[in-house]
């Protein structure tokens, strides 16, 4: 989606999240004891956003401080594997490396986080360092991001003169601040502060549209910026240009976690204004790309792919094998369950759904394996399908149950299966296990295969060779028996691995 060069300057951290269980009190305090399950390492602030950049295809160039320390050389390898294609950080011994980490349970909940936070005046004092690195760099630049956590890497002084070389060379400049003087911060071609922060700026409460609306203005005047953008969580986006004000309304979503939304916006700002998309749109988009990104727990990486789908109206739950594949390494590294079914779904009824939200309570992900066209042709015959792929992606992606969907050209998912390495295999219908394509393959690897029975009465040939409305009994979901192949015994209703 994009190629262009963009520079990030900024307070650089290393992000870990530690995943565990959680199933009793410590008997030594009133304080849960977590039985470790694996840890995730990430980028975080600055690094964060040229990891937003990298994943939105741009080759990036990341500046900031570090230490010599343990910290520091893993911070190096999780950008490297992100596709941030250049490190200019510079390490000193008398610098720590800002880390957070944070101790989750297998639900997700945030028990407790530890920061090991630098000294900002010994950050602040190899400001011309910095310098000295990045301002000979900005002008092979599209765009400058400034990423600012008020951690001691920008300060004043660094701000000033990066901004200054960026309006010098006309090169837009992207500052997230943090700074509660804003006037730093000048001549920047946007400035991205939330509503809080904007608050803290102006003096005042925002209460609505108008307020909102008002103070974006008077921050743009006063600062002379291009614009002014204020997010706003779940009322979107306001942004302000010379003589226009518009709010720009959330991508309605189900919202998992909101971290590093803002550094989602600041990346995909840049990679727009550095290939020149205007203003107005370039927000736009990068309201659609939050959208993506607080719909996954954690900081999500919001892919190229995904970003492009959501833009042109397509779900981004719709993946193709590679995409898919990096997706599902990433949850099963903050432990989450993956399921994976597939199918034809052409004409898809409440028999398949049944079978879809069967599927989905089996784990924490369920990913689809849909039947191309051609696929389905050489399985039903010349007359299928009624629906083609395009469409029938759109309404699985639909469906909340439903987290990616895959679609692919085999008569069977086996390499599919192969390749994503599903934790559980379902399939729907009279099957017995050593039937269910690829289940030989997730059994091999220690995963689980059911079966789920379908709905009486319910299949798409049924349906197209009625003349009427078929009378169904109704039959309670939930209740009905799954055939399993298993080592450990199938669980019974109300035990903590029981699927529904």
């Amino acid at each position: 989606m994009f190629h262009n060069p963009v520079l990030v300057v900024g307070d650089v951290m290393l992000d870990r999240h530690v995943h565990g269980q959680v199933r009793r009190i410590s008997p030594e305090a009133p304080v849960p004891v977590v039985s470790l399950l694996g840890e995730v390492q990430t980028p975080g602030g600055a690094g964060n956003v040229a990891a937003g950049l990298a994943g939105l295809g741009c080759r990036v160039t990341l500046a900031g401080l570090i230490g010599t320390d343990a910290e520091g050389e893993q911070l190096r390898q999780v950008l490297t594997s992100k596709g941030v294609e250049r490190l200019d950080l510079v390490d000193h011994p008398d610098l720590t490396t800002v880390s957070k980490t944070r101790i989750l349970s297998d639900t997700h909940q945030q028990l407790v986080r530890l920061d090991r936070d630098g000294d900002r005046s010994r950050f602040a004092a190899l400001d011309q360092l910095l310098l000295d690195r990045v301002l000979p760099l900005i002008d092979d630049q599209t765009a400058v991001v400034l990423a600012d956590y008020e951690k001691g890497v920008i300060t004043p002084r660094v701000a000033r003169e990066i901004i200054g070389r960026c309006r010098d060379r006309g090169v837009p400049c992207v500052v997230d601040p943090k700074k509660t003087d804003f006037s730093v911060y000048a001549e920047a071609a946007v400035v991205t502060p939330n509503l809080m922060e904007a608050e803290r700026a102006i003096g005042r409460a925002l209460t609505d549209d108008e307020a909102v609306g008002i103070a974006a203005g008077q921050l743009r005047d006063r600062l002379q910026t291009d614009a002014m953008l204020i997010t706003r969580g779940p009322d979107g986006m306001t942004l302000c240009v010379a003589g226009d004000i518009h709010h720009v309304p959330a991508q309605t979503r189900n919202v998992a976690d909101v971290t590093g939304a803002g550094d989602t916006v600041v990346a995909v700002l840049a990679a727009c204004l550095g290939s020149g998309r205007p203003m107005l749109e370039a927000c736009r988009i990068a309201n659609a790309a939050a959208g993506i990104a607080v719909s996954h727990p954690g900081t999500y990486v919001v892919q190229a792919a995904e970003l492009e789908a959501a833009w042109n109206g397509t779900s981004p739950k719709i993946l193709d094998r590679n995409a898919a594949r990096r997706r599902l390494d990433e949850a099963r590294r903050r432990g989450r369950k993956i399921v994976f079914t597939n199918g034809c779904f052409d004409l898809l009824h409440a028999g398949h759904l049944a079978c879809l939200e069967g599927a989905k309570r089996l784990g924490d992900l369920l990913v689809v394996g849909l039947n191309s066209d051609s696929s389905v042709q050489g399985l039903k015959g010349d007359t299928r399908p009624v629906i083609g792929q395009t469409n029938r992606a759109s309404l699985l992606a639909g469906l909340a149950c439903v987290d990616v969907v895959i679609v692919f050209d085999e008569e069977t998912p086996a390499a599919l299966i192969e390749l994503l390495e599903p934790d559980v295999l379902v399939k729907g219908g009279d099957y017995t296990i050593d039937q269910i394509a690829g289940g030989d393959l997730v059994l091999s690897r220690g995963g689980r295969v059911v079966a789920l029975p379908l709905v009486a009465g319910l299949s798409t040939t049924a349906i197209l060779g009625r003349n009427t409305r078929p009378d169904v009994a109704a039959q309670p979901r939930g209740m009905f028996r799954i055939s399993e192949h298993n080592p450990r015994p199938i669980p019974t209703a109300g035990s903590p691995d029981s699927a529904f």
